[in-house]
Order: structure tokens, then sequence, then C-alpha cells
């Protein structure tokens, strides 16, 4: 009975050998002998038999990666199952050989599921065989599952023995795409070569002719170098000349602006005199009424520095005895504004000579007043009153006031630590009271704000 079973199993395998790309190759009759080398050898003849040239398929099997399993004397129970599930990471073929002891039958069947796939597919329907050898050509990847099952038998238990391997699939096109490349390098290399040989030999045909032309060429270039030459070395003598000729022109623009500059510092200075010499002639048009006014404030404090100074500078004649002088040395006045600090003790300005315009060398009370006035406003300081700080707004009827407070505040100041060397005890006493004097008159006008 079993004998008769193969030949319609043979023909109920070989049916699913298409499904989701798994082929069945053939099932086989029970060989003697089982080797890896042989299923490769039989693989690649059923390829040639169903007429593949091999291009389009694996035809080579990667026997150093081959997995096997194998199981002798498995019991399988009465009623039970033995399921043997593999794992497929690569296309590749699978070969099966099992059989059972005693000459008993039992229920082979085989599955697989794709990994895209949530079931599995039946490929083998489930036969009651004794024995089986075959190989299957997985194309894709998955889990194939072989299932020998005993659930017919309620009285006896079965003897398995199997033997499982899973060969992977070389892939011979890109092998032979591999090939092909090499091949087409090859190929160029040695057309290069021939190309590069035959170029040789034309050279070497029309050497005498490349030789002749080189020769009428290089005379050629020696006559353009030549003129060449004579032209650069006669832009060079030009650009010589030219060179020379902007280093004179320099130094005669650096002098011209030496000489510009010292034109212009002469118009400067020039300038200044000339405006020096025009306060001189109007330095009266600036004592004003309300200037004249600032100045008798001041009356009692300036008849005491005129007292002071008035003779400091020469001895008394004989019979003056101690009264004071009635006249005061121009010199006199000029040392007292040295000792406040408000004229310097080098070079005098030009516009000194408007302090004493029209006075004689000896000054009276009353001209020694109007050159002090006129003394207030071309020495009094740059910071006038109104722009004092906290004072702004105060004296604001003109510049000449401001330059008049500006000069007696400066003079007020100067009472602290002021020395006077010069002067004997008596001056000095009277000097000092009268920069107090002039202070006190000055924190007046300052409290009435307003120029009297």
């Amino acid at each position: 009975k079993t004998q008769h079973q193969k030949p319609n199993a043979v023909k109920r395998w070989s049916s699913a050998r298409v499904e989701l790309g798994v082929r069945l190759i053939a099932i086989l009759s029970i060989a003697p002998s089982w080797a890896a080398m042989s299923m490769a050898r039989q693989y690649s003849e059923d390829e040639d038999r169903e007429g593949g040239d091999g291009s389009d398929e694996f035809v080579e099997l990667d026997l150093d990666k081959t997995l096997t399993w194998t199981g002798n004397s498995v019991i399988v129970q009465r009623g039970a199952v033995f399921r043997m599930p593999l794992l497929v990471p690569h296309p590749s073929v699978l070969a099966i050989q099992f059989e059972i002891e005693g000459g008993y039958d039992i229920e082979f069947s085989l599955t697989f599921k794709e990994d895209q796939e949530e079931e599995s597919v039946v490929m083998v329907a489930p036969d009651r065989v004794t024995d089986r050898e075959g190989q299957l050509d997985i194309d894709t990847t998955g889990v194939c599952e072989i299932i020998w099952s005993n659930e017919h038998s309620w009285i006896s238990s079965k003897t398995l023995s199997y033997q499982l391997q899973l060969a992977p699939k070389l892939d011979v096109r890109w092998r032979k795409r591999l090939m092909a490349v090499v091949t087409a390098a090859t190929d160029f290399r040695m057309l290069a070569a021939v190309e590069m040989a035959e170029k040789v030999d034309e050279d070497l045909r029309s050497l005498k002719q490349r030789t002749s032309s080189l020769q009428q060429t290089v005379t050629s270039t020696k006559e353009r170098t030549a003129t060449a030459h004579a032209k650069h070395e006669r832009y060079l003598s030009h650009v010589q000349r030219l060179e020379e000729e902007v280093a004179a022109a320099k130094q005669h623009a650096d002098a011209a602006a030496a000489e510009l500059q010292e034109a212009r510092a002469e118009e400067t200075i020039a300038n200044r005199s000339l405006a020096s010499l025009h306060q001189v002639r109007h330095l009266d048009d600036g004592l004003t009424p309300a200037v004249l006014s600032i100045v008798e404030r001041c009356d009692e404090a300036l008849e005491m520095i005129f007292d002071a100074y008035a003779g400091s500078l020469y001895a008394p004649d004989e019979g003056e005895g101690g009264e004071a002088s009635q006249a005061l040395d121009r010199a006199e006045l000029l040392h007292f504004l040295q000792d406040v600090g408000l004229l310097g003790r080098s070079r005098p300005p030009q516009v000194l000579c408007a302090v004493f315009s029209g006075c004689p060398q000896q000054l009276n009370r009353q001209l020694f007043k109007r050159a002090f006035s006129r003394a207030a406003l071309v020495l009094a300081p740059e910071q006038a009153w109104s722009e004092l700080p906290g004072e702004a707004g105060t004296f604001a009827e003109g510049v000449t006031e401001r330059k008049l407070m500006s000069f007696l505040r400066a003079l007020a100041d100067s009472a602290s630590g002021l020395k006077l060397p010069v002067l004997d005890i008596r001056r000095r006493v009277h000097a000092l009271q009268a920069l107090d004097k002039l202070s006190a008159t000055v924190r007046a006008l300052k409290e009435e704000k307003q120029v009297v």
C-alpha cells in the first residue's frame, strides 16, 4: 500500500512548486548516500532540463554556509505531532531526507510563511508516507515549517530519522556583471595601448617634417623675441625718465606745501595782530555805563589796591617819609596783575597797549581805575560770569559786563594762598584786605543778580 502511494505524493507535492515564490524542484527516490555537493549538481541539472540558460536564475549554492539539522531515532508518540520550524534568511535551497523505522507510515506536510505575510501557506499537503528525499528552491525569505504528524495512530509510536540542509544561493548575475566590467576595463586598456602605438608610428613617420617646421618656428620666434626686447628696453627708459620727473615734481610740491603752510601761519599771525590792534582802537567802546557802574561798586577795594602798589617798585624820594604815593607806575599795575596770576611774566601780549593807550607813565587814581577796567576786558578768563556753574542768566545785559565780573571773580579767588613777597608788610596787608573787600563786593553783586 505504501509503495502505491509514492507516485501520488510526488504529483501532489510537485503541484505546489510555484506558490509565493517557492518552487519545488523534484521528489527523488530514497538514495543510499546524501551529500551537499550532489544536491548542488542535481539542482543545476534540473535547471538545464527546464530549458533555462542560467542568465536569469541562481545556479550556484554557497556550500560553505550550508546549515544541517540531523535527527536519529526521534520518537513521535501516538496521537502527537513533531514540528521542525526553519528560519530562511536568504534565498536558499532546502534539501529534505527522512524515513520511518519498521516500514510504518507518518503524515508529512510542509508550510511556508513569508516575512511580509501574516499567514502561512501549505506547500506540501498532508500525506502518509514512510520516507522522502527532495529539494525546495526558495526565492524569498521567511519561515519554513516541516510537520510529521502521528495523530492518525492510536496504538503505536513512530521512530523518525531525518536530515535537513539549507544552502544559500549565489547570485551568478552579479558575478557575470563584475566579469563584464573587468573585461570592459581590460579591453579599454588594450585599445588605449593600440591607439598609443599607432600614434607613435605616425610621429615616427612625420619626424622629419615636424623637425623642419620647428626649426622655422624657432627662427621666427628669435626675431620676435629680439623685437620685443628692444621695445621693452625703450619703454623701460621712458618709465625711468618719467619716474625721475615725478620725483623732482614731488620735491617741488613738498617745497610749495611747506611755503604754503608758512604763508598761512604768517597770515594767521597777521590777522590776530590786526584784530588786536583793532581791539586797541575800540577797547573803550566796551566801557559801557553798566561796566563803569560795577567798577564804582568796587571803588573802595580799588583805592586800597592803588595805595598798596603805588610806589612799591621805587624807593621814596627824600623828604617824603612814609606818606602814600599819589601816582602808580605802569610797571606797578602790571606787577599787581602778575601777582594775582592774571598776567604771565613772559613777553606781554599786544593788547596791553590798549590798556595804557592815552595814559602817561604815572597813573593817578582815575587813570588807574580806567586802566583796570580796560585790563578786565582784555585779560578776563575765557569762561564768562554767566557761564559759570549754577550762575546762568546772571548779568545777561552784555558780553563786557560778563567779562568784567569774570575778571573780578578771578581776583577774589586769587586771595587764597597769595604771598606777595615783593611788598612790605604794610602794603601786603593793604593788598590782602583789598582782595577780601573785592570778594565781598562780588558776592553782593551775585546776590543782586543784576548789573547796577
